[in-house]
């Protein structure tokens, strides 16, 4: 099944954020290696692409309703106050990096008891993790570039109430990204 890429104008039916081509060119600058074809790569971008739209939550609102992926944005600013527009090069690094890694093994993984560790021994080797740590893989690297474009938790969705906006409910406006210095 040939994979259908965001071209930038919200495709309805588009799969991944970057090419075969692509992912190839950003590993081999890096000294990635890896010897799969290109059939289990655009499978792998499949998976990249999901976990950067599923991971988190993403300022501003999709560019189209009818878009299948979670970038473009409409009005979105990264850090520096620049209008981002298409796909991001740092949403597809992040897709590339995360390709890799899906290369390899998997990008989430079911967890007994939700992966809420206290205490584990194998041996004389031992591990317990803090009270509230995450489940799972935490992909730093993929997460640092898609780091511009996240919402600030305190902007993220709660239970389905209107509150203060530390409340970590539903906020007025949330979607909305002004550029530095405009009123919101």
């Amino acid at each position: 099944m040939p994979l259908t890429v965001e071209n930038g104008t919200g495709l309805p039916d588009a799969e991944s954020y970057i090419t075969v081509a692509e992912f190839e060119a950003y590993v081999e600058a890096r000294g990635y290696s890896h010897t799969h074809n290109s059939t289990r790569i655009e499978q792998a971008l499949r998976l990249g692409t999901q976990y950067v739209d599923t991971i988190q939550r993403y300022k501003a609102q999709r560019l189209k309703a009818s878009q299948s992926l979670e970038f473009p944005r409409l009005e979105l600013y990264d850090w520096s106050g620049l209008l981002v527009e298409g796909v991001p090069r740092r949403v597809k690094d992040a897709t590339a990096e995360l390709t890799f890694r899906a290369l390899s093994g998997e990008l989430y993984s079911d967890l007994d008891r939700g992966g809420q560790v206290q205490s584990e021994s194998v041996g004389p080797i031992s591990v317990t993790y803090k009270d509230g740590a995450p489940v799972g893989k935490f992909f730093t690297f993929a997460m640092n570039l898609l780091e511009p474009y996240r919402k600030e938790k305190r902007d993220l969705m709660g239970t389905p109430k209107f509150g203060g906006s530390d409340t970590g409910y539903f906020s007025l406006d949330q979607h909305k990204n002004p550029a530095p210095g405009a009123e919101g």
